[in-house]
């Protein structure tokens, strides 16, 4: 499992080293403009920075679905799918890949959007009431709370990105497995993706708002149980994908 990981993070290497390396461009010439007082040159890198950050966080995420789609599209998965392993190993080898690097690109991004918070002297007002809330964890001696904070907001993001993973997952191989070297199928099966994944976690948050009528709960119990059935989902999905895989991959 270790080594088919970090055989699909040497494969999507190169396109994340070159994101990053444009986003310390980008971010070298926001630093420059500033330092030089040139404020054209301030907007635009900024601007950019900041919707190259929104593209680079997606495109880590989802690198290893669009390299799952050129596998089972292409002969480029040949020699990986000849290896004596089932089929579930291969793609639970992707959405792990795909997770661990966007808690990289994530928490890169963070730590740079509060450098320049900082350095720049933005404006917080907008953050005061998180920032309150941040502050009454800690001055209250509530550290176990603000863990289990920290802990509880990671693991509700972790399931909603593992459930997309396994949603995209299960449509690249839908689209591999019936529809291969269709003219289209991959952009009609990136629609189908974002269509679903909107309305499957509308109906789940329809749904658990339904049962918080009738049974009481607290917001980290409503956040557990739409976590767990985004987790069901994701079983799903990927049982679906691997058998799937299993009847109709030609390797």
């Amino acid at each position: 499992m270790l080594t088919l990981i970090s055989y699909e993070m040497r494969k999507t290497a190169q396109i994340k080293i070159v994101s990053v390396a444009l986003l310390l461009i980008f971010e070298f010439l926001l630093l420059f403009g500033s330092i030089s007082g040139n404020i054209v040159l301030m907007g635009l890198s900024g601007t950019i920075l900041l919707f190259f950050s929104f593209i680079v966080f997606l495109l880590f995420g989802l690198s290893s679905m669009v390299s799952l789609s050129k596998d089972l599209s292409t002969n480029q998965g040949y020699m990986l799918f000849m290896l004596p392993k089932k089929s579930y190993v291969f793609l639970l080898a992707k959405i792990i890949e795909s997770l661990i690097s966007t808690a990289c690109i994530g928490l890169f991004l963070y730590f740079l959007l509060l450098f320049d918070i900082f350095y720049f002297s933005v404006d917080v007002v907008e953050f005061a009431d998180f920032l309150d809330f941040m502050w009454g964890l800690t001055t209250e001696n509530k550290m176990g709370t603000l863990l289990q904070f920290i802990v509880s907001v990671g693991l509700f993001y972790a399931g909603v990105w593992i459930y997309m993973s396994c949603l995209a997952v299960l449509c690249v191989t839908v689209q591999a497995s019936f529809f291969r070297g269709k003219m289209l199928a991959f952009i009609i099966t990136v629609v189908i993706f974002l269509f679903l994944v909107v309305n499957i976690m509308t109906g789940v948050s329809s749904l658990v708002d339904k049962i918080r009528d009738v049974i009481e709960m607290t917001d980290v119990m409503s956040a557990g149980l739409q976590v767990f059935l985004l987790s069901l989902i994701s079983l799903v999905c990927f049982c679906g994908s691997a058998y799937m895989l299993d009847q109709h991959r030609n390797y």
